[in-house]
């Protein structure tokens, strides 16, 4: 039998030594780990729209170009935090706003943390919200046919199994019942990912995956361990991707992304898609997030949406 467990105890170490790290006493929650970005600056924005109704994170963030009547190609972002913390209005969200001067709508999705919910919730919430966003394109001024999904740490894991999953049938059926509508996107980044837990060496010991999976024995489900790695559900229906990862990741080893990229190109070709690796670069580095790499991003994206017209 599956134990479930819940890791209050542990979550509430995290907090107080971030808050100490930081010297910040406003850090009280695990959303607050990773800071809020100020958003009274943009003007031409609708937040906290619901895609679902099961939980208060199930909510998404949509800001828009200040020109266009649309319909505007969607950059969606995922943002990460070990499953257990971080938060749609975060700092990291932030440069990628710098794709609204280029045309687009930029979105950012909320989903439920562990404890609160369990894997392969978070996985369910991303499909449905996507689901969301194509079934509403037009309300809010989307191209359901131009939505690329973005993804760091965590959030890449979330978002590449999301991804992955639609071309094998896995956690297909819609927490809302919008399967009429597609959850894969037109072009995939991730960031950093942490995809093949066991590669790390420690996971059976590490209390964050047993929080999200919401189990101590995590070799008592293996099974559901294989299937919860994007890259078990690579196919040559792979949708265009774009990893990057740090030589330098102290958190998650580089290895992680030239495996996906490896099982990627083996079932779908290299024709359309990149690995880079970057020097002297650590996890969730400032370098990824300049302005210049935001822009490799974008780069990527268009190209993609052009070669599919």
């Amino acid at each position: 039998m599956v134990t479930k467990l819940n890791f209050t105890e542990q979550i509430k170490k995290a907090i107080e030594q971030t808050a100490l790290n930081r010297k910040d006493e406003s850090i009280v929650t695990a959303e607050d780990m990773i800071p809020k970005m100020d958003h009274a600056k943009y003007q031409n924005k609708i937040l906290d729209i619901p895609y679902g109704g099961r939980t208060q994170k199930e909510k998404l963030d949509i800001y828009y170009p200040e020109t266009g009547d649309g319909p505007f190609p969607v950059f969606v972002e995922v943002h990460g935090g070990g499953w257990y913390f971080g938060q749609k209005n975060s700092v990291e969200f932030e440069p990628f706003l710098a794709g609204l001067e280029r045309g687009f709508a930029c979105v950012s999705l909320g989903y439920t943390l562990s404890p609160e919910e369990h894997y392969p919730v978070p996985v369910q919430e991303i499909k449905a919200a996507i689901r969301f966003l194509r079934k509403n394109a037009e309300k809010y001024k989307l191209d359901p046919d131009r939505l690329a999904l973005w993804g760091g740490s965590a959030g890449a894991h979330l978002a590449g199994l999301a991804a992955a999953s639609c071309d094998t049938g896995y956690l297909e059926e819609d927490l809302f019942g919008n399967d009429a509508y597609s959850a894969k996107p037109n072009a995939l980044i991730l960031w950093y990912g942490c995809f093949g837990y066991n590669n790390s060496g420690k996971m059976e010991k590490d209390w964050v995956y047993q929080n999200f999976f919401g189990c101590e024995d995590l070799a008592s489900i293996e099974e559901e361990l294989r299937l919860s790695n994007p890259v078990e559900h690579l196919t040559e229906k792979a949708c265009p991707t774009f990893l990057q990862h740090g030589r330098e990741d102290t958190v998650v080893p580089y290895r992680q992304s030239v495996v996906y990229y490896e099982k990627l190109v083996e079932k779908a070709g290299e024709k359309r898609n990149r690995l880079e690796l970057l020097d002297q670069c650590d996890h969730a580095d400032e370098k990824l997030f300049a302005q210049d790499n935001i822009a490799k991003v974008f780069d990527f994206v268009e190209n993609v949406f052009s070669s599919t017209k």
